[in-house]
């Protein structure tokens, strides 16, 4: 039996122990592709034929149609074909373009909700406004919500408050256990001055994540969830100032983002084990004890006021693992008159990491990189076995300089391999051309093939540059380097520069054979001409004369 043959055997093999498996199992296996090519299955043989129609899993992608209208009939005959006694348990929909669309997502929403639908994930390119049903909201079996922009810029997150989805109402999905928003635009109209408790009626909600959303209508945020375990709240902008939360089980906080120095935080945590804050200005917290903390990490890249970050490392008492940024202790060293006679509020600390956020060109030559001693005995005398790891804005630069130097050298091989890659292939393409036919039209001829050559030597001229340009630029930020960091990367910089000059040889090379190539073709031309007018009888010649 010869290969193909064999090929032909083993595929038949593999098709008999696929089609062999629970329906289950091929469910779960299509559910990685969209329905439209989970359909197409369906011709491969009678077992498959149609066995996309209970499956519980619906994938629907704009990117699989062209026309909405094609899109419309689609997911119409899809729904009207399905086997309407099997659910829901999961629907994604994917690059889905505003308002044009709006009906079709309707269409699928209605259906899924009506068949118990667990797990929703709706992502829109941002191009319209959104406004989803009501009864997306009020789901009794939806467990996984997910609602997001694809391709969200920071400009679009900031600066334009109609490409997001809107959500008016408070939702009431008992049995929700993870929400994730990314670019949500949560609106009220009536309780301006009011904590609003968009959450409120989702008791089993586990998982919360609000990130680059937008508040419109109400300045205050209730998040009061029985088992809230992770709370994320990143870069949401808007006309919220308070947030009041309430999570007995709550283990994880994170927030981050340019927060105002308005925000008020009101949360009640006693279990929380992690909270990391990143903003601009000073957090400001009313809360319980933190009595189960056990890691913070907070970074504020513009503090101003030392008597609420020393309240605020009050609150951190119980913290094991701490992170702080340097600008935090650089804050501190101007105002240890404040320390003087309170003791370090750290008795179970056993690691304190102080880093840097802003560039050593951002700040006074008299506070970089320093820690008072009064600081460090505030911060560390509570704990004596605590370690103590600092980071400098020299470090940092080092760090950033290495990245650079580093993502230069590859991006360099790359122009490198693609420039010989193309010079070998033009040098080939000369060297197999036969001898070239030419026209009377001797001049033009020539201008052209001189024209072109001076485009080769420009763009030659320029790729040599920009080659040279980088390799400077790599040498730039190798000098800046400490030693060590630099012999992580001179070899390869050494053998980067020996392959640039091979290149440029190339290319000087390359532009050399059509300097070349140009004179052999006005040789040739000069050489026929001259060979027909030998040719010519005299009495011809003369009476051109």
């Amino acid at each position: 039996m010869d290969s193909s043959d064999d090929k032909k055997r083993m595929n038949v093999e593999d098709d008999d122990r696929l089609s062999s498996l629970q329906d289950e199992l091929i469910h779960k296996i299509l559910s990685f592709i969209g329905i439209k090519h989970a359909i197409q299955t369906s011709v491969l043989s009678s077992r498959w034929r149609f066995i996309w129609t209970s499956m519980p899993y619906l994938n629907f992608s704009w990117d699989d149609f062209y026309e909405l209208p094609k899109f419309s009939e689609f997911v119409t005959r899809v729904l009207s074909g399905r086997n309407n006694q099997t659910e829901v348990s999961s629907v994604k929909l994917s690059n889905f373009r505003g308002k044009d669309s709006d009906v079709i997502v309707e269409q699928i929403m209605k259906y899924a909700f009506s068949h118990n639908i667990q797990q929703l994930n709706v992502a829109c390119l941002p191009q319209n406004n959104v406004e989803f049903p009501p009864f997306l909201f009020s789901s009794r079996s939806l467990k996984h919500l997910s609602l997001t922009k694809e391709n969200f810029s920071a400009f679009q997150r900031r600066h334009s408050s109609s490409y997001v989805f809107k959500a008016k109402s408070t939702w009431e999905l008992p049995v929700l256990t993870t929400l994730y928003l990314y670019g949500v635009t949560l609106c009220c109209d009536d309780n301006t001055d009011k904590c609003i408790g968009f959450f409120s009626k989702c008791a089993n909600l586990k998982n919360l994540t609000l990130k680059s959303c937008y508040t419109e209508g109400f300045k205050g945020l209730s998040i009061c969830l029985p088992l809230l375990s992770n709370l994320t709240i990143e870069d949401v902008y808007g006309s919220v100032e308070d947030y009041n939360i309430v999570a007995p089980e709550l283990k994880n906080l994170n927030m981050s983002g340019v927060f105002t120095q308005d925000h008020q935080y009101l949360i009640s945590a006693p279990a929380l084990v992690s909270l990391l804050y990143k903003g601009f200005y000073d957090l400001s917290l009313s809360t319980d004890d933190f009595s189960s903390l056990e890691k913070a990490d907070i970074c504020v890249s513009y503090p101003r006021d030392a008597r609420k970050a020393l309240r605020l490392l009050q609150q951190l008492h119980n913290v094991k693992f701490l992170t702080l940024n340097l600008e935090i202790v650089e804050l501190l060293n101007r105002s240890v008159d404040l320390m003087s006679y309170q003791p370090s509020p750290f008795v179970n600390l056993k690691s304190l990491k102080i880093h840097p956020v802003r560039e050593l060109s951002e700040v006074r030559e008299h506070t970089r990189g320093k820690m008072y001693a009064e600081v460090k005995s505030y911060l560390l005398d509570g704990s004596t076995g605590a370690t103590l790891i600092m980071v400098s804005r020299e470090d940092i630069r080092a760090i950033k300089n290495t990245k650079f130097a580093q993502e230069f050298v590859s991006e360099l091989w790359e122009m490198l391999e693609q420039e010989k890659a193309r010079i070998e292939a033009k040098m080939t393409k000369t060297r197999e051309q036969g001898r070239p036919h030419f026209s009377e039209h001797i001049y033009k001829c020539n201008d052209m093939c001189w024209e072109y050559t001076s485009v080769q030597v420009k763009e030659g001229k320029e790729k040599t540059s920009d080659i040279i340009s980088m390799l400077q630029n790599i040498k730039g930020l190798l000098a800046e380097l400490p030693a060590s960091n630099q012999a992580t990367i001179h070899p390869s910089f050494s053998t980067l520069c020996a392959e640039a000059a091979i290149v440029t040889n190339k290319i000087t090379e390359c532009i050399k054979m059509d300097c070349a190539e140009n004179q052999r073709r006005l040789n040739v031309c000069l050489h026929d001409l001259a060979t027909t007018l030998q040719a010519q009888p005299s009495s011809k010649l003369g009476a051109s004369s």
